[in-house]
């Protein structure tokens, strides 16, 4: 079942600010990207923003569809049942977690690190939603059904994967949200 557009404020908002984000990244010479950017070496220079702002930006038009519906589909649902305050706080908490962890592994490894784009917040609600509810069933391209459960599996086992492609390094941010998301405590998943 799709949530109505309208039935979540933050959705909405959230969708529109990455849309927004996304195209005037696209359009405006990159100083927004830059700005917005998960930069370790700027984030040590005070540039805090950086481990909340890098999500919202896309690169590429299919990033930027893929994201708004995961927001739009998985974000919905849990708005609708966890209200808006909790999916805000529950995402805050994951990007936050995701670019400090990220930022201590590019800086630590001495591995640059350079990133924007949803794809975290896109697994961290997967996994959000899978666990809240997890007999339910979703089909992915209408090729395969699967239940919450296994769409946890899955979406830790793509994202290990591209680490192993591209080191874990540059996807740190996505496997931390993993992470986070699949062990955030489920006294505050459930209501």
């Amino acid at each position: 079942m799709w949530p109505r557009l309208g039935a979540s404020k933050l959705v909405d908002r959230w969708i529109l600010v990455t849309l927004a984000a996304s195209i005037v990244a696209a359009l405006d010479g990159g100083w927004l990207f830059r700005t917005a950017a998960l930069i370790p070496s700027e984030i040590w220079r005070g540039q805090i923003w950086r481990l909340v702002t890098w999500p919202l930006i896309e690169i590429g038009p299919m990033a930027i569809v893929t994201t708004c519906l995961v927001i739009y589909k998985f974000g919905g649902e849990l708005a609708t049942f966890w209200g808006d305050r909790r999916l805000l706080r529950f995402m805050l908490q994951i990007v936050a977690a995701a670019g400090v962890v990220s930022v201590l592994l590019s800086t630590i490894t001495g591995t640059p690190l350079f990133r924007v784009g949803g794809w975290a917040i896109d697994d961290a609600l997967v996994i959000a939603w899978a666990r809240q509810y997890p007999t339910r069933s979703i089909q992915l391209y209408g090729l395969v059904t699967l239940s919450g459960r296994q769409l946890i599996g899955i979406t830790i086992v793509i994202t290990a994967l591209y680490a192993v492609y591209a080191g874990p390094v540059a996807v740190a941010p996505e496997l931390v949200a993993c992470a986070a998301a699949s062990l955030y405590p489920t006294s505050l998943l459930r209501r």
